[in-house]
């Protein structure tokens, strides 16, 4: 008998922050569902990175997965994006390692190569590529799924690629 194991996705921002979870059977990864965690710009800085944590929390006790993956932090050319990318991510590992999981963490190119088999891979192709793998439908509405969610979802998935296991 194939082990199955749940697999849950973070792709971290303060605006928003995208999840995405998986269900791992031996080498197969199925679509169980994705979403984004927004905060509203108006909202003072502790009220929406509270809602982050809050979120992600209710995430983990609503999927109990085995584990969680999150993609490495990406330092870009404007501090102030950097600094609140950086305290949303904060936020996300302070929920993940309070309910007891380690963060497995994954380089932006390493996630790309892994779902489409280029680390410098479009949005676009990342997003095709997840719908192909998981067999699955996943319309980009800007409310409930953007490519924040399918990214969570990818992450998700090269974690899983990289655990590859059977258990008997």
């Amino acid at each position: 008998m194939l082990n199955k194991s749940i697999i849950i996705g973070i792709d971290p921002g303060l605006v928003k922050t995208g999840w995405g979870a998986i269900l791992k059977e031996g080498y197969d990864v199925k679509y169980l569902d994705c979403g984004v965690i927004k905060t509203d710009s108006k909202d003072s800085m502790e009220s929406r990175l509270s809602y982050i944590y809050d979120e992600i929390s209710k995430l983990l006790n609503t999927f109990n997965p085995e584990s969680v993956a999150m993609e490495e932090v990406f330092i870009n050319m404007n501090p102030k994006s950097s600094e609140k990318l950086i305290m949303a991510r904060t936020v996300a590992f302070l929920a993940i390692a309070k309910k007891g999981y380690q963060v497995n963490q994954y380089k932006p190119n390493e996630i790309k190569k892994n779902i489409t088999g280029s680390g410098h891979a479009s949005k676009e192709q990342v997003y095709i590529m997840v719908q192909k793998i998981l067999k699955t439908v996943i319309i980009n509405d800007q409310k409930t799924h953007t490519f924040d969610s399918i990214d969570a979802l990818a992450i998700a998935m090269c974690h899983s690629f990289s655990t590859k296991r059977l258990v008997a």
